[in-house]
């Protein structure tokens, strides 16, 4: 599989946030989720997003594994752990 960089996660971050009108600046360390930044269309289009690119199973019964995806630094690093 392939590693995924924080340009690739961010530029999809900033195209769901884009599309809820929000065009703030986004540091890889911001909270996405937790924040209220992503709602729960948005999170559902990140998991068929590592679903569908990177075989990622997002159906998860970790119940920290959205905290594991609340940054663009953080899902990065998921993505190249679970890899």
């Amino acid at each position: 599989m392939k590693n995924i960089t924080r340009n690739e996660i961010r530029a999809l971050i900033r195209e769901i946030l884009e599309k809820n009108n929000d065009t703030n600046h986004i540091g890889d360390d911001d909270a996405l989720i937790s924040s209220g930044r992503l709602d729960s269309l948005d999170i559902a289009e990140l998991m068929i997003y590592l679903q569908d690119e990177y075989g990622i199973n997002t159906a998860n019964s970790d119940p920290d594994f959205y905290n594991k995806l609340d940054s663009i630094e953080s899902i990065t690093q998921y993505i190249n752990q679970h890899n």
